[in-house]
């Protein structure tokens, strides 16, 4: 079995508490649309309100558009989520699918519809690395799986009847599982520059808990056409920042003895999507992103680590994604609730998780 499909196995053993997630991020080449898929199980903790469910929730970006950005979610019984019973990895909620190679779904709600059918080779069927080596070893109270990176996505999808034509669409997919929501992460992902097609960069600062006792941590992983930077490594990762300085921008800097590199990623504030995602002890953590992002970088290296530091070029992304979590909202995003399915159609789903207890 690849290292990939290993990676994605379920980890919920039906304890209550629990939620455990499989997103894939599709970026079209162009750089102008993108979309987001996100197949879900969550179970409160004792005492916390609340049923036991599925979700299935999809996104559409389009910066082109007069409406940039569409979320929409479904919300099942938990019962409607299967697993493949053969020990290989599988997952289905209703009809919506989830294999190895491929992934198709729909999502309708608020007068709006995603669907997906989508194929996808990944590079070697190998999961990979962003984080320090370790810690998966550690008792988190989120884990992540890396499971697939250097995806090829063919196959369509369709939003509110238009058809779209997927060919070679850069993207990836992770699983994540755990029994307490990250107070505070930042995420970027670009896997195309057009000075470097074989480029590939994600940075994320993350932050458990708000709290003094709670330390942030900032892995940053680069590669280019001539290396693979280890910024997510110590102890190059005690050397990492990032920063959001208004809504839909960040920052970040990270170095080593001999390299470095600094950076500014950036939205149009209408590409982003809103989600209330919900801890299982009943609090909640505002999430927005966009897949139509931008990034800009410049690297500088020196021969020794008392020389001066001189330019070593730029990179521009051709695609990337960014995502914001906290507590509270971001100023100007419109969020989907947790018990609803879209903007337009507030509360819709909760009679089936009713009906489905």
């Amino acid at each position: 079995m690849p290292s990939s499909e290993r990676a994605n196995l379920p980890r919920w053993k039906g304890q209550q508490g629990c939620f455990e997630i499989w997103f894939l991020c599709v970026l079209d080449p162009g750089g102008e649309r993108a979309w987001w898929f996100r197949y879900t199980r969550f179970t409160p903790a004792p005492g916390a309100p609340g049923e036991p469910r599925a979700m299935l929730w999809a996104a559409a970006f389009d910066a082109a558009s007069p409406s940039p950005a569409l979320g929409l979610k479904a919300i099942h019984p938990l019962s409607h989520f299967v697993t493949e019973s053969s020990g290989r990895f599988g997952i289905r909620i209703g009809d919506a699918e989830l294999a190895p190679g491929r992934c198709n779904g729909h999502v309708e709600s608020g007068g709006h519809a995603i669907a997906w059918d989508l194929r996808y080779t990944p590079e070697a069927g190998q999961a990979v690395r962003r984080t320090p080596r370790g810690a998966n070893l550690l008792p988190l109270p989120t884990q992540v799986a890396h499971s697939q990176d250097d995806m090829c996505f063919t196959g369509t999808v369709t939003v509110d009847g238009h058809r779209y034509e997927v060919q070679g669409a850069p993207g990836l997919q992770k699983h994540l599982w755990g029994h307490r929501r990250l107070e505070e992460l930042t995420w970027l992902y670009v896997p195309r520059f057009q000075e470097d097609p074989d480029a590939r960069l994600e940075a994320l600062s993350v932050r458990p808990r708000r709290s003094v006792l709670s330390p942030r941590l900032t892995p940053i992983y680069l590669r280019t056409g001539q290396t693979e930077h280890a910024f997510h490594e110590a102890p190059n990762l005690l050397f990492t920042n990032m920063s959001v300085p208004r809504a839909g921008v960040l920052t970040f800097h990270a170095g080593s003895a001999t390299v470095a590199v600094k950076g500014r990623a950036w939205c149009e504030p209408r590409t982003l999507v809103g989600y209330v995602y919900r801890d299982p002890t009943g609090w909640d953590v505002h999430v927005a992103q966009s897949d139509v992002a931008t990034c800009e970088l410049e690297r500088f290296t020196r021969p020794h680590p008392f020389a001066a530091w001189r330019p070593a070029g730029r990179l521009t992304s051709t695609v990337g994604a960014l995502e914001f979590h906290a507590p509270e909202p971001m100023e100007g995003v419109r969020y989907i609730g947790w018990d609803e399915t879209s903007l337009a159609d507030p509360g819709a789903a909760a009679p089936s998780i009713a009906r489905g207890a």
